[in-house]
């Protein structure tokens, strides 16, 4: 495994807030330049959540890994950089009207944010390099 979360991490990731997971997600991917997610065959994983579909993404391959269980069994992390899924991922989720879901825990949803807010946001770190999700 190339990257891999601090063990404090891993303990305080279940306590995040939405906000919080998605400043943590936005600031990892950039340390590591992959964006995780789960994929049976060549196809992401895309799930249906209360009417709309998202895409379940992760900053590191421990947390895909640790999401292959129960339904999700039969899938595999799968990861893309962070150019590719900025510019090419998003723009398809956009189009397809499909939610990010950051992070989703055991029985619960991620932090939920459209594609559009999404590459918003990512560009504007890719310009600035000292982005906050509060701006």
């Amino acid at each position: 495994m190339r990257y891999d979360p601090h063990p404090e991490e891993i303990a305080a990731v279940p306590d995040m807030s939405d906000e919080e997971r998605l400043e943590y997600f936005l600031y990892r991917i950039f340390e590591t330049d992959e964006v995780w997610g789960l994929k049976e065959g060549p196809q992401p994983l895309i799930r249906e959540l209360d009417g709309r579909n998202t895409l379940p993404v992760w900053p590191y391959k421990r947390y895909a890994a640790d999401a292959v269980a129960g339904e999700w069994a039969h899938l595999a992390p799968g990861v893309e950089s962070v150019d590719f899924f900025t510019y090419q991922t998003l723009n398809k989720l956009a189009r397809e009207e499909v939610t990010v879901e950051i992070m989703p825990r055991p029985g619960a949803a991620g932090c939920l944010i459209t594609p559009q807010r999404l590459f918003g946001m990512l560009e504007n770190m890719m310009e600035s390099r000292d982005y906050t999700v509060g701006d």
